[in-house]
């Protein structure tokens, strides 16, 4: 009986440790690409309106069904992602919180897996204060793993990258510049 509850107490013990807490994602660092991208576009100062989510306040994502991966400062996806996009134009010299063109994005399905073909998806609508919009679906693809441990840890460091993404698929896409067009 004895050897029983020391199994079973050493079974919930190892639970907890070879369980996580949670893999923080990275801060987000701006892409040059983008910058460079972004500052083709002569003479225009862009805002951001919040980004929303159809899941807002979401900031983790199930990994395995063994631990999370959480962003790296507990801001939910959509903030995340409009905080990176600020980031882009600022360092591009476009940013401008009083310009008459806001840019503003909704969030309508983040998803991660890691197996088989691990990947980032987002399917995003962009929308401008000048009544423009597009939808958007970007799909990064990243290093599989076998290992839990390994496959989680993967999908944590490859958000940041799958983000600068969506980010290029965003300023690159053909309806792009119809957001900057004031009305």
């Amino acid at each position: 009986m004895k050897k029983i509850v020391t199994l079973g107490l050493s079974s919930i013990l190892a639970t907890f440790v070879l369980t996580g807490c949670g893999i923080k994602t990275s801060d987000y660092n701006v892409s040059a690409d983008n910058v460079n991208e972004l500052r083709k576009l002569n003479n225009i100062k862009i805002a951001v309106s919040p980004f929303t989510a159809i899941k807002p306040g979401e900031n983790s994502i199930l990994c395995r069904l063994a631990d999370t991966v959480e962003t790296s400062n507990n801001e939910s996806f959509e903030k995340y992602i409009e905080n990176a996009f600020i980031e882009e134009l600022k360092m591009a010299n476009i940013y401008d919180s009083n310009s008459e063109i806001k840019i503003s994005g909704k969030l309508k399905k983040i998803e991660a897996s890691t197996i088989g073909s691990a990947y980032w998806l987002f399917d995003m609508t962009v929308s401008s204060s000048n009544g423009e919009s597009f939808d958007i679906t970007s799909k990064r693809e990243y290093g599989a793993a076998f290992l839990a441990y390994t496959a989680c840890m993967n999908m944590g460091t490859s958000f940041a990258p799958s983000v600068k993404q969506l980010i290029s698929e965003i300023i690159t896409h053909p309806e792009f510049k119809k957001l900057l067009i004031t009305k």
